[in-house]
C-alpha cells in the first residue's frame, strides 16, 4: 500500500507496523527485520495528535480493506525522505540482485 503524502509517499510494503505515539503527534514505522534487524523506525511527524489520530485511522482502514493506496495529503506533515529513499533502495537491491544500490 502506498501512503501518498503533500511531498512524498510511504511504501507501507517495506514497514512491518504503524505505531500512533498521539501525545507527540507522531506515527513511527518500523522498518522490515528482512531490510534491517535492528528495528529501525521512521518518524510522521504531525502538527499535533489529533492530525496524527486520524492518519493512524485511515491508514488501518486502508491495511485492512487491502488498499493500494490511502492519502495523506489533506494533512501537514514531514517525514525523513531521503532516509525512507535509502530504505526503498536497499530493499529493491535486497529482493532483486541484478539492481545495483545506490546508498
Amino acid at each position: 500500500m502506498k501512503i501518498l503524502l503533500r511531498h512524498a509517499s510511504i511504501d507501507f510494503g517495506n514497514y512491518e507496523a504503524a505505531v500512533l505515539h498521539e501525545t507527540f503527534g507522531v506515527i513511527s514505522f518500523r522498518v522490515k527485520t528482512e531490510i534491517d534487524e535492528r528495528c529501525l523506525q521512521l518518524p510522521l511527524v504531525f502538527r499535533d495528535g489529533s492530525d496524527a489520530r486520524e492518519a493512524y485511522r485511515r491508514i488501518l482502514q486502508g491495511r485492512n480493506a487491502c488498499a493500494a493506496s490511502i492519502s495523506l495529503s489533506d494533512l501537514e506533515s514531514s517525514w525523513p525522505i531521503e532516509t525512507a529513499q535509502k530504505i526503498e533502495q536497499y530493499a529493491q537491491h535486497l529482493f532483486d540482485f541484478d539492481r545495483p544500490i545506490n546508498i
